[in-house]
């Protein structure tokens, strides 16, 4: 999947579902179930014991777009981009590591929260700004800092539920990062979740197209 590709399926789909998993074996139930729920762009936390298994497997899969988050160092981007990931997204921002995933051909989504990190992303070459927590900045923060950088595609994470993911995307996000609300109840809940979270996101009428796609 080229750079174009995996940008072009984050925008459709309007969302990065994010699997943070107590074990490998529960993270691919819930990865799994997401997809077959019709959200296909997975970011893996490395956070989650066997991260790189749950990688593999979805790496694997045809229609799938699998990336990995919480990645923290130029190790892990090449551990990934050895894997197949087709996207990296941080909770920070760190040059090395958006320098690193350039490198690998990845898209990269980098974490920020005030107008210096989005500054020194975008001048990185980052493809995403993750603002992160996207709950502390809220809604409001997010159009403050759009003003000064009308290039940014924007990902908030963090604190996006069902309820306001509308208020988001109206505000000119590209896509938003959504993990608890998925799987908070269980593998065997989260095919219905998602679903539920996929319905929604496709009712959402867009304002415009994606900031920095025009």
């Amino acid at each position: 999947m080229t750079r174009d590709d995996t940008l072009e399926m984050i925008f459709r789909t309007r969302a990065v579902a994010i699997v943070r998993s107590p074990d490998a074996d529960t993270a691919i139930r819930n990865a799994e179930a997401i997809v077959e729920g019709g959200l296909p762009v997975i970011e893996v936390s490395l956070t989650t014991p066997g991260a790189a298994q749950v990688i593999e497997r979805l790496v694997d899969q045809a229609g799938v777009c699998a990336g990995a988050g919480t990645v923290m160092s130029r190790e892990d981007v090449n551990r990934m981009a050895d894997l197949g990931v087709s996207f990296i997204v941080t909770p920070h921002f760190d040059e090395e590591i958006v320098s690193a995933g350039l490198e690998r051909g990845l898209v990269m989504g980098p974490g920020v929260f005030t107008a210096t990190d989005c500054a020194r992303a975008l001048a990185a070459g980052a493809d995403l700004l993750k603002l992160f927590p996207a709950g502390l900045a809220g809604v409001s923060g997010m159009k403050a800092l759009m003003d000064p950088f009308p290039q940014a595609k924007w990902l908030p994470t963090g604190g996006v539920s069902i309820d306001n993911a509308a208020d988001w995307l109206q505000a000119g996000a590209s896509a938003v990062g959504v993990g608890s609300e998925l799987t908070r109840d269980g593998p065997e809940n989260t095919l219905e979740r998602a679903r539920h979270v996929a319905a929604v996101l496709s009712s959402i009428p867009p304002l415009s197209a994606p900031k920095g796609t025009q």
